[in-house]
């Protein structure tokens, strides 16, 4: 059977690569509807531009989460990494990316508290849904680099 940090981290791949899909499919449609609207009924689409940005940031917020989970991400280096690091190493290794997660999340959350009850002017969505991204993001990424730091690798 395999184990669950397996299956666990399978299906974290599996909701990041789908969260990052819909979104592209959306916004293809979204673009293509814009354009067809504006050129061929002389008529725009008000709600569109600004729908198409907030799709772009969520996008860029789940991208950082995809690169963290591959290892794509910025680590400080020093030498030659040995077959086997401490958790020590590692914290020194990851702490900027840890900081700037946990900076990431709650600064998020304190404009989140702040604009709480502000809404978009187009969509007139409540602008702590167009914030929740970047919480999550901050938080996800913090447990990743946690995670990352505290596991115990295997001996080569």
């Amino acid at each position: 059977m395999e184990p669950l940090r397996s299956r666990l981290g399978r299906w974290a791949g599996w909701l990041i690569h789908a969260g990052i899909a819909l979104p592209v499919a959306l916004l293809a449609l979204i673009l293509m509807g814009q354009v067809f609207f504006r050129y061929g009924l002389n008529s725009s689409l008000y709600w569109g531009e600004e729908l198409a940005r907030y799709i772009l940031v969520m996008m860029t917020f789940l991208g950082s989460l995809f690169l963290l989970q591959r290892d794509s991400l910025t680590t400080i280096v020093l030498g030659t990494p040995p077959p086997t690091t401490t958790v020590g190493q590692r914290l020194l290794a990851h702490a900027p990316t840890l900081i700037f997660f946990c900076v990431l999340a709650w600064s998020a959350f304190a404009l989140i508290s702040r604009t709480g009850s502000q809404r978009s002017i187009a969509l007139g969505l409540p602008m702590w849904a167009v914030y929740a991204p970047m919480l999550i993001c901050g938080a996800l990424g913090t447990l990743i680099m946690l995670l990352k730091i505290l596991r115990r690798q295997p001996s080569r």
